[in-house]
């Protein structure tokens, strides 16, 4: 059975997407963006620029710190 298409609805504005995601980071991600970063401090201001950033950056950062945390 054929069904009629539908649109994808209205756009969802930047701070309605915000608020469907929230990144926490447990003791694992601390150490891998200590690693990355170098230090304590630049770690912690990274990880405020991810919780900061628009969804689609936080997940993509998420993936990134996988795919890192799998090759170490």
């Amino acid at each position: 059975m054929m069904k009629e298409h539908v649109g994808p609805g209205r756009h969802m504005q930047h701070q309605e997407k915000k608020e469907l995601i929230h990144v926490e980071f447990d003791e694992k991600d601390w150490n891998l963006l200590k690693d990355v970063f170098g230090d304590e401090d630049t770690a912690i201001a990274a990880a405020e620029v991810i919780r900061e950033a628009p969804p689609e950056i936080q997940v993509l950062a998420i993936q990134l710190m996988d795919i890192i945390e799998e090759v170490v």
